[in-house]
């Protein structure tokens, strides 16, 4: 049996060969087709390997690879052009409950807020004081007025923070507050908002907050009623602070395929079996760059990693939605404490140059079969 690692940085990497693992047990009806929408609101279709550009027996090698490595990764799932073509768990994890996906969390919480500006029930530019007028709060200067929504989903709020190298220490001292909100609030100023990104779980806390005073909902009945309800996500678990404030930096636990969900959902520029879930307008600001992160060369949306084409909702311990636009691809990652550039090793030499179809190969379908069937049992004594 794997043993788990604890811990794990948050580290955004720029995905090789994203689609270099795939597995998920074929049906000739599965298969896709790529110009046809499909909506997985009930449930997400399959396909073949071979059929999204794969080689099943590499994948197997692949796959066979990262368990005999130790590697603390639990779920490895990966859907392209609307099918899923892996779905595979690595014991114990076996997908039947939803897993914490950390700051993923962060990525859903700003759309919640995206799809709150597009009913106007906020604004971006609102002052974040101004949702606070029965409150106290400490360190009030010139630069706190002006912080606003948007340098909250942006992570450039200027507040005294870790930022990513200290975002765990700045959050363990909102927690040891009595009131968390008040905690993230009352913190100092230390730069002008909105000139430089500071990872900071407490500013996205405050996106919480601040949902609930707009819409008279917590963020998860809000998303229940505009998110989670219409892509079909009825399987969560969002734990609150001592106030009743939904988590709003993390520890939303979804199922890997209801997370790849919000993948899909970016992948179609926000809509969903013909409903605008989220404008298309917010879906293409959030993956737009607006701040450098100092992580590589990855940029900063509204709650998304960005670098290239690529983008990334991304979380401590192994937690990812990866979307790559250009090959109508997602790739899901859930774990106990990796990192991705651990695995994607292991992955690339399954990938066909361009991700070009390859005909069809049962025995190597049946043999990686196997090997998922097998990571995903405890190992005999």
């Amino acid at each position: 049996m794997r043993t788990h690692k604890a811990g794990g940085g948050l580290l955004a990497v720029t995905l090789v060969a994203v689609l270099a693992v795939a597995c998920f047990p074929p049906s000739p009806e599965s298969e896709p087709a790529a110009t046809q929408p499909y909506w997985p609101t009930k449930e997400w279709r399959t396909s073949t390997p071979e059929a999204q550009g794969l080689d099943s027996v590499k994948v197997a090698e692949g796959l066979r690879a990262i368990e005999d490595g130790d590697i603390a990764i639990d779920s490895l799932l990966v859907a392209r052009d609307g099918a899923v073509v892996l779905d595979a768990y690595f014991e114990p994890y076996d997908g039947t409950f939803p897993h914490d996906l950390a700051s993923v969390t962060k990525s859903f919480m700003t759309t919640l807020i995206g799809i709150a500006v597009d009913q106007g029930k906020l604004q971006l530019d609102q002052p974040v004081l101004s949702f606070f007028p029965d409150r106290t709060i400490a360190n009030r200067d010139a630069r706190k007025e002006k912080v606003t929504v948007r340098h909250l989903v942006s992570n450039m709020n200027g507040f005294a923070s870790g930022c990513l190298a200290g975002d765990e220490s700045t959050l363990d001292a909102m927690r040891a507050k009595p009131d968390w909100v008040q905690a993230a609030l009352d913190r100092k100023m230390v730069r002008e908002p909105g000139t430089a990104f500071c990872y900071d779980s407490p500013g996205m806390h405050l996106l919480s907050a601040i949902l609930q005073k707009a819409t008279g909902m917590t963020a998860l009945e809000f998303a229940q009623e505009n998110l989670f309800g219409p892509l079909g996500i009825t399987d969560v678990i969002w734990d609150t602070d001592p106030q009743g404030y939904t988590r709003g930096w993390g520890d939303l636990h979804l199922k890997p395929r209801d997370a790849a969900k919000l993948g899909y959902l970016w992948l179609n520029d926000g809509v969903w079996d013909g409903k605008q879930v989220v404008s298309s307008a917010w879906v293409q600001d959030a993956v737009t760059p607006h701040s450098s992160t100092g992580v590589g060369e990855d940029g900063y949306g509204y709650g998304w990693w960005i670098s290239g084409d690529e983008y990334y909702a991304l979380g401590r311990g192994g937690q990812s939605v990866r979307v790559v636009p250009p090959l109508n691809a997602i790739v899901v990652t859930t774990g106990a404490g990796f990192e991705y550039d651990q695995i994607a090793p292991y992955l690339v030499a399954a990938l066909t140059k361009g991700g070009e179809r390859l005909p069809a190969n049962p025995a190597g379908v049946a043999q990686l079969e196997k090997t998922v069937a097998t990571i995903g049992q405890p190992a005999q004594p």
